[in-house]
């Protein structure tokens, strides 16, 4: 069963990919190269800069990428062309704001066992319950904190060793 952080996670996926449709293809040339811009620059940003810092550099990016596109010459597409190329973009940016909803909850290190425990049992009890009847949150959030370009880029917060 889905829990409300699976319905506001897939409900975020779906309005980007909404959003992207109508778009069209300058949509996928700003988020697309933004996204990749992100995940490659946060891993080598982060140890440098505060943790703050990783949402702004998010938010130039794609500010910057938006405002880059649009010197971009493009043919007319038809409309059903515009709206599957803006679809791509559209998938991979809710994807990846799904993804971000799904792990982004604090986690800390359990000394006893040497792990990571998401969530962090400093949670609200009605937080906490949502993320752990979650089937995907946990599953992803480990994923994540043993991949070191997705743990830099989403969970730079996270500095125990597992």
């Amino acid at each position: 069963m889905l829990s409300w952080l699976d319905l506001m996670a897939l409900f975020v996926f779906a309005a980007a990919l909404a959003l992207g449709i109508r778009q069209g293809a300058p949509f996928t040339l700003a988020a697309v190269p933004a996204l990749l811009l992100y995940v490659l620059l946060a891993p080598l940003i982060a140890p440098l800069v505060p943790n703050f810092v990783l949402p702004l550099l998010a938010l130039a990016l794609g500010l910057a990428m938006a405002y880059i596109s649009q010197f971009i010459p493009l043919a007319h597409l038809t409309p059903t062309a515009e709206g599957v190329i803006g679809g791509i973009g559209g998938f991979l940016w809710g994807l990846f704001l799904a993804f971000t909803i799904w792990v982004s909850f604090p986690s800390e290190f359990v000394a006893s066992t040497g792990a990571l425990r998401y969530p962090s049992e400093q949670m609200p009890t009605g937080v906490k319950d949502g993320i752990v009847s979650s089937p995907f949150a946990r599953p992803l959030f480990d994923w994540a904190s043993g991949n070191p370009v997705l743990k830099a880029a989403l969970l730079p917060q996270v500095t125990h060793q597992q």
